[in-house]
């Protein structure tokens, strides 16, 4: 449905960077793996976490696997509290603390995500949470006309997060 780093979710990612000031951000979508999917990173901003972010990242790397699967989003103040997350290797070894995680939709069904990740405990605002949400929500949109008018792989309609969606 997406390209590697196109210009629409680059400027999605970074507005979401500017806006909640966390770590990094994260969009992706979600590839079948042999136990739980792999997640193919499509927009990043900065290093979100203290090391290079691979381009597949694999289910025990992360927190956004469990919004695919689920089908539901992730919010968590402290990860190393929280029964889901706090023995991952998501904590432990990529050092994420702080997690926000919405996922976006095709008839219903998680295809992606949009991660916002913190290397510190964090409290998170309502606001910062539903810029999330909102951003996954315009992917949702954008992926079913995507879908509909059978556009896989080109690139994003020329959208801003303040303006309406075709």
């Amino acid at each position: 449905m997406f390209d590697f780093a196109d210009p629409k979710l680059m400027r999605f990612a970074q507005q979401l960077h500017d806006e909640i000031l966390p770590s990094g951000v994260v969009i992706f979508r979600a590839r079948a793996g042999e136990v739980a999917p792999n997640l193919e990173v499509l927009a990043n901003t900065s290093h979100p976490v203290d090391r290079k972010l691979d381009t597949l990242l694999v289910p025990r790397l992360t927190i956004g696997h469990l919004v695919i699967e689920m089908n539901h989003e992730l919010i968590i103040d402290d990860t190393l509290s929280h029964p889901l997350v706090k023995d991952s290797d998501a904590v432990t070894e990529m050092g994420i603390m702080a997690y926000i995680g919405v996922p976006y939709r095709l008839n219903g069904q998680a295809v992606g995500g949009v991660s916002v990740v913190h290397q510190h405990r964090r409290q998170w605002a309502s606001e910062h949470i539903q810029a999330v949400r909102d951003v996954a929500r315009q992917l949702d949109i954008i992926v079913a006309d995507r879908h509909a008018r059978g556009l896989v792989g080109a690139a994003l309609p020329d959208v801003s997060m303040d303006s309406p969606l075709p």
